[in-house]
């Protein structure tokens, strides 16, 4: 018998991460609620919030508030040009605990170790610089240390850590925030880089996706950029509506 009855994946997407809180509360108005939460990137972030007992809509007010200017540390540096001390300080501030199993549902955090190269799925230690690590594409942003090594992107390796939760859930929602369609939003250097970011991570999500129960891809949420919160409640609200198409009849 599973441990949990439903488990909650949320992949990495950076600013289209406010779609995550779309899903979450179509869900919660349809009586779905996870007993564990797996995610990586800006479905950490959306998730260390949820797994602290907050309502998707308090999420979302807060969020959109925190522009990513506003928790992003420009930093001239060997391991990457931007650092995100201010999103680790913006969850201490906001979310109550400190640890993650200190947390009232179970969250998974999907980390990449640099130096071992490898995908390490964390349930304790210290959330907010776990999530800060998770949240940290290469080269974009510099890598955390903990302990001996360093961290980045888990999406580097598992963009939908659906792995996991599988063998402990009865029932896997998975919402995939990054999938590949044309695109001509190539104009910059960080464009450029997240573009291929999510072309080499592609093939595993899709992968991964297969193994869910509910799998839910907003339409159109390729055309965000990732790195703005101006849309952020258009990504909310298509992400609300087509998730409450797809429970209509029941899951």
């Amino acid at each position: 018998m599973a441990e949990y009855s439903v488990g909650l994946v949320l992949g990495g997407g950076g600013a289209r991460g406010f779609a995550h809180l779309g899903v979450a509360k179509a869900l919660a108005e349809k009586g779905i609620r996870p007993d564990i939460i797996s995610g990586v990137s800006a479905g950490a972030i959306a998730g260390v919030f949820l797994a602290s007992g907050m309502d998707p809509d308090e999420i979302f007010r807060i969020m959109k508030e925190q522009d990513f200017m506003k928790i992003s540390q420009f930093k001239m540096s060997k391991k990457g040009f931007i650092r995100l001390e201010g999103l680790k300080q913006q969850i201490k501030l906001y979310v109550p605990f400190r640890n993650l199993e200190d947390l009232p549902i179970p969250l998974i955090v999907a980390v990449c170790n640099l130096n071992k190269g490898r995908t390490e799925y964390m349930t304790c230690g210290s959330l907010a610089d776990i999530v800060q690590a998770s949240s940290s594409i290469p080269v974009l942003f510099a890598p955390v240390k903990m302990g001996d090594d360093y961290y980045v992107d888990g999406g580097v390796l598992d963009n939908l850590p659906i792995r996991p939760v599988r063998k402990i859930c009865e029932k896997v929602i998975a919402v995939n925030i990054s999938p590949i369609h044309d695109t001509d939003r190539l104009q910059n250097i960080m464009q450029i880089a997240t573009r291929v970011f999510h072309m080499s991570v592609d093939k595993s999500t899709i992968k991964s996706g297969k193994l869910a129960d509910l799998y839910i891809e907003p339409p159109g949420v390729d055309h965000y950029d990732i790195l703005r919160v101006k849309y952020a409640e258009e990504l909310f609200h298509i992400a609300y509506e087509h998730t409450k198409d797809l429970i209509s009849d029941g899951f």
